[in-house]
């Protein structure tokens, strides 16, 4: 297993005066929409509390790049577009109050695609996020800001938010490990909203120590670390329906799944019912994105008054303008359409669980995505990332092996458990499989 790279470094100073030149070396890559002016302030008051012997918590000093639609007090919170510009949060997000107390520098604001609304980063500030790994190559949405920072070593750590695979589409394409918990309500304190019924946010790092601290960390529990466990014994099912059709990915894949098995682990296929219903399913966003997102926007003084505002104004990217001018004609919830999203989630979940009890499966396994990118235009990432999104369940992407030309590959683990710490430990025991040094 590799070591955790989270480590509070011992020269906060020159550490965080790395990763801004980094940030400013690595511009071609669009991952970033603003840094933290005082950041370097802040590494030197955690150098000055390291002298005195204090720390200031597990992060102390460690630096991290936020999505940018996560508020930080005093940095702007734009969600990568033009019309939200000036809109600066007086308080943190929960989440990113939580990191600061345990010491956590906000090093910078991610770019993302706007309003968090595509598989693609692309947004009318930041423009196009490119894979540190393939400049060419779209490094994913809506989280490809934070997932390009830490592929290329702007930090070692990132937030994300994930809806319909918004952390674990980027972190699959760019080779890190990207977890997206189970749907909390109140963890989504000062995050705008997409989705209130399947938002997310998660951390998106190298291994899964890192992600299991983060987790930890961000909902309010003591720091620890994933217990090592064997794959012997663990029975994997994997849904061979969504492994796709990706010749390069399924010859990768095909091997990951080898050295599982080389490592004690069983692994069976599963049919899952209602998948075609979770391919056809319209995302839940559609109808819950404009009721939210009003109410949000009226939270903020100087913001627009609704998104009705928003469109008027012009300000945004012009190709959303068709999927805005529909989620427009959305003012209520509970409309049909909105109520047959809610009972396919119900019986997605009793689907999941009753394959799970039957076959006496562990966990779920298949490619987070169908197909790899090839380009910085989107790639339709197939309907994988939205099993976990449609039941609520916890899955974490890691990446599992790299096609002959280098491109990596993430394996997706879904879990029907009601917490993460079981999700986390196999996935580490999987990550010791892939990475035996």
């Amino acid at each position: 297993m590799r070591n955790r790279r989270l480590i509070p470094p011992v020269d906060c100073p020159e550490e965080i005066t790395r990763r801004l030149t980094m940030i400013e070396r690595r511009a071609d890559l669009n991952a970033i929409l603003g840094v933290n002016p005082d950041a370097l302030s802040q590494a030197m008051q955690c150098q000055t509390l390291r002298r005195r012997g204090m720390l200031s918590g597990p992060l102390h000093g460690v630096p991290l790049i936020v999505k940018d639609n996560i508020a930080c007090a005093g940095l702007p919170l734009t969600l990568g577009c033009s019309s939200l510009s000036a809109l600066q949060p007086t308080a943190d997000a929960l989440v990113v109050r939580r990191l600061r107390d345990a010491g956590a520098i906000i090093l910078a604001r991610a770019n993302m695609s706007e309003f968090a609304f595509d598989v693609r980063s692309r947004s009318s500030l930041g423009g196009d996020v490119r894979n540190p790994l393939f400049p060419n190559v779209t490094a994913g949405g809506s989280s490809g800001g934070s997932a390009a920072a830490v592929a290329a070593g702007m930090a070692e750590g990132a937030l994300g938010t994930d809806t319909g695979g918004s952390i674990r589409i980027p972190c699959s394409y760019t080779g890190l490990v990207g977890l997206r918990p189970r749907v909390r309500r109140e963890q989504m304190a000062g995050i705008a909203p997409l989705s209130l019924s399947k938002d997310t946010v998660g951390p998106m790092v190298h291994c899964v120590q890192d992600a299991a601290l983060l987790h930890g960390i961000m909902h309010g529990h003591p720091p620890s670390t994933v217990e090592t466990v064997s794959l012997k014994g663990v029975r994997f099912g994997v849904i061979r329906a969504l492994e796709g059709d990706d010749p390069h990915q399924l010859e990768a894949w095909h091997a990951a799944i080898g050295r599982l098995r080389l490592h004690g682990a069983a692994v069976v296929a599963v049919d899952i019912p209602l998948l075609r219903d979770v391919e056809m399913a319209t995302c839940l966003s559609m109808y819950e994105f404009r009721v939210a997102f009003d109410g949000w926007l009226q939270q903020h003084p100087g913001a627009p008054h609704d998104l009705q505002a928003i469109v008027a104004s012009g300000q945004y990217l012009a190709e959303f303008l068709p999927l805005l001018t529909s989620m427009l004609s959305c003012r209520t919830l509970k409309t049909p359409a909105w109520l047959a999203g809610r009972r396919l989630r119900r019986a997605l979940r009793m689907a999941l669980i009753q394959v799970a009890e039957q076959g006496r499966i562990d966990a779920f396994l298949y490619p987070t995505v169908c197909r790899l990118p090839d380009s910085l235009e989107k790639m339709p990432p197939g309907h994988a990332p939205e099993l976990a999104a449609i039941s609520g369940f916890a899955a974490i992407t890691l990446p599992c092996a790299r096609t002959r030309t280098h491109f990596p590959v993430g394996l997706e683990i879904l879990s029907t458990a009601e917490d993460e710490s079981s999700l986390l430990a196999l996935a580490a025991a999987c990550e010791t499989a892939f990475n035996p040094r």
